[in-house]
């Protein structure tokens, strides 16, 4: 007889092994769960020599469209928010998936260090990222802050609070929590001086405690809706 354990385990297998068949499938999304990304990456370019503002998501190993990545925000990101100002837990409660800002926690809770990023600009003149929007199916609350807890986005629910930072630095991390498991989507656009990127869409998978199918439903309907977007933005 089969103990809940194994049956556990047995179904956890399934649900991977048909994960893997769901993003072989929708191979055009990478999937990006670790190391090293700047989410928000303003690009300075001159196309033709005419200035303009990209929005991207850049890693160690290369630059990718935001609506070609599913962002994943592990299991291992959960904690408690305790000893977070009550700004940060009114929005998050009390146990939230909170990416650290510090490499080396990321690195050993084996989750994305994530970071805001301006690049190719002329000068050090301030970038602006805007929340343009939040998605009206996200699961719950979401909030971007720094390593002093200062707010820098948030929303609750489809309603944006905090909507609009500015960096001058070329590279920054903060810590970017989300209040529950699920698909978060979100319209973000950058802005310098007068120019302006076209408004793109992020996509977060925050995964909870693999049990039985759930693993399988979240990853599945989060590549679903990626397709979907794509297919969208190409017709």
């Amino acid at each position: 007889m089969k103990t809940k354990h194994s049956r556990n385990s047995i179904a956890l297998g399934l649900a991977i092994a048909l994960f893997g068949l769901v993003t072989a499938t929708h191979a055009q999304i990478t999937v990006l769960s670790s190391g090293h990304v700047d989410i928000l990456e303003a690009e300075y370019e001159l196309p033709g020599g005419v200035p303009e503002i990209h929005l991207g998501v850049h890693t160690d190993d290369g630059h990718f469209e935001p609506g070609d990545v599913l962002l994943q925000v592990k299991n291992a990101a959960y904690r408690s928010t305790d000893g977070l100002p009550v700004q940060i837990t009114s929005i998050l409660g009390p146990n939230a998936w909170i990416l650290p800002a510090d490499l080396e926690e990321a690195v050993s809770l084996g989750v994305i260090e994530a970071g805001v990023a301006k690049a190719g600009f002329p000068d050090t003149s301030a970038v602006t990222f805007t929340l343009v929007s939040a998605g009206t199916s996200n699961p719950g609350n979401f909030v971007l802050f720094s390593s002093a807890n200062s707010i820098r986005l948030s929303a609750t629910g489809s309603q944006v609070g905090t909507n609009s930072f500015g960096i001058t630095a070329s590279h920054i991390h903060y810590n970017w929590g989300f209040s529950a498991a699920g698909t978060y989507t979100f319209d973000m656009q950058a802005s310098n001086g007068g120019l302006q990127s076209p408004v793109e869409t992020y996509t977060f998978e925050v995964v909870p405690e693999p049990s039985t199918y759930a693993l399988l439903g979240l990853g599945a309907g989060a590549l679903a809706l990626l397709h979907w977007r794509r297919r969208s933005r190409q017709s």
